[in-house]
């Protein structure tokens, strides 16, 4: 059996969406099926809000905790993030801090190749009908690893033109961007593709509610008369996207053997 455990850490949900994170387990255990895999969260508040719940969310620091203390002088983290940005320096912190030994595997869209890798995986969930358009949703950031989503912009129109667009939640590209280029090209049908690893609150309130939670009116909402498919799962659930994690794990799993 491998000694040398593996962290998957993700940010969290509250929602049903935490399936996912099972469904990442499977194929982990498919690939490494004699490691050690515990699970960790970065967000403090998803950790509070969900404490009393049969779903139990530790910290990183937790974890690394429970295995110095388990005896093992050694650990691979691997991010579930999708950019290098404030919650992937969450876990960097917790490693340095940590006296075990760590390797780190890197978030989904840490390089240029990570990132046309990417949009390779989502392909054949995009409609290729002119009818459609169809509209990536980050989470975003206002961290500069954010430029990974200007990135993913300059090739998407580079493929797609205008048919396929990238919008976040927070920070650039804005929505209003991407619902102006809706509203101008005419186009009667969306598709929402969750471009987070765990379709969560934000594809639930933020895009496909009726309203969103802060009182302003959801992306679906603010496009009236068109017909809306917000019916893809999260990246999590993509078996070419988790190719992606799972290389990253093994490339951090060389650097501590």
């Amino acid at each position: 059996m491998d000694t040398t455990p593996v962290i998957a850490v993700a940010f969290g949900t509250s929602t049903e969406a935490r399936e996912t994170y099972a469904f990442f387990e499977e194929c982990f255990r498919t690939r490494y099926p004699e490691t050690e895999l515990a699970w960790a969260f970065t967000s403090r508040i998803l950790r509070e809000k969900v404490h009393n719940t049969s779903f139990k969310m530790n910290s990183l620091e937790d974890v690394l905790q429970d295995f110095e203390q388990r005896g093992y002088k050694r650990a691979v983290v691997q991010s579930l993030h999708i950019i290098p940005g404030i919650e992937f320096q969450k876990i960097t912190d917790a490693a340095r801090r940590s006296p075990l030994k760590t390797a780190i595997g890197m978030p989904l869209l840490t390089t240029d190749e990570d990132i046309i890798k990417t949009i390779s995986a989502l392909a054949d969930r995009i409609p290729s009908t002119p009818e459609w358009a169809t509209v990536l949703v980050g989470h975003g950031t206002h961290h500069p690893s954010g430029k990974a989503y200007q990135t993913i912009d300059r090739i998407l129109k580079e493929r797609y033109q205008d048919d396929v667009l990238i919008s976040v939640v927070e920070g650039e590209p804005p929505w209003e961007a991407a619902r102006e280029s809706i509203q101008k090209s005419g186009v009667k049908k969306v598709k929402f593709i969750p471009l987070m690893f765990v379709a969560g609150d934000h594809m639930l309130n933020d895009v496909m509610g009726e309203d969103s939670e802060d009182g302003e009116t959801s992306w679906k909402m603010q496009l009236p008369g068109v017909e809306i498919d917000g019916t893809e799962k999260g990246l999590g659930f993509n078996l070419k996207i988790i190719d992606i994690y799972l290389q990253h794990l093994y490339e951090a799993r060389r650097t501590i053997s």
